[in-house]
């Protein structure tokens, strides 16, 4: 096939579509883990220069569209940096991870955070943003508490999940890092959401 308009010297040929030897969906759905944080993947998209930050690696996404936009934490131009001042945030995924926490942080078993609730016993304990730990005895600036538990008789009462407006996905410090167990649980929420 010859692209008109040019003389046959100086004419492109282009190979039919089926004799390329890559899957376009593959090739959108490739990703490597950040080096910032090993939980977290960066996916290449359809769109030149934008890259999906996800719980999901590409062999946790069976395919694509599976990527469902409420398991993406947000977009960056670059693979492997996430900068606070090029990240895009996706309004979805923090009410996916608000869903998540209210369901489960209750009977997560986080040795820190019941401590915390066995010390405190009552009120509201926050949980706090690894990104930037306070110094002892000290609580998280707001943009680093990700939200509030009620807490009875030293438990965590089952919904009182509250998340913090002044939360953000990313400051100058990072992108947001929940303690190890409430990772693995929005990893295992997330990889049932793709799964449905």
């Amino acid at each position: 096939m010859l692209l008109t308009g040019l003389s046959s010297k100086h004419a492109l040929v282009f190979k039919p579509l089926m004799a390329r030897a890559f899957s376009i969906s593959a090739a959108l759905n490739k990703s490597i883990p950040l080096s910032s944080n090993a939980y977290l993947h960066s996916h290449e998209t359809g769109n030149k220069g934008r890259f999906a930050i996800s719980y999901l690696s590409d062999k946790e996404v069976p395919n694509p569209e599976a990527l469902k936009p409420e398991l993406i934490v947000g977009w960056t131009p670059e693979q492997d940096k996430v900068d606070p001042k090029t990240f895009i945030e996706n309004a979805k995924f923090v009410d996916f991870l608000t869903t998540v926490l209210r369901e489960n942080v209750h009977k997560v078993k986080d040795n820190n955070l019941k401590a915390m609730a066995d010390w405190q016993k009552e009120g509201w304990l926050h949980i706090g943003d690894e990104r930037n730990p306070p110094a002892w005895g000290r609580i998280n600036f707001p943009e680093d508490i990700i939200g509030s538990v009620e807490l009875d008789n030293g438990k965590i009462k089952e919904g009182s999940y509250q998340p913090m407006p002044a939360h953000r996905i990313i400051t100058n410090n990072g992108l947001f890092q929940l303690s190890e167990p409430l990772t693995k649980c929005v990893v295992e929420a997330a990889k049932k959401a793709a799964a449905s």
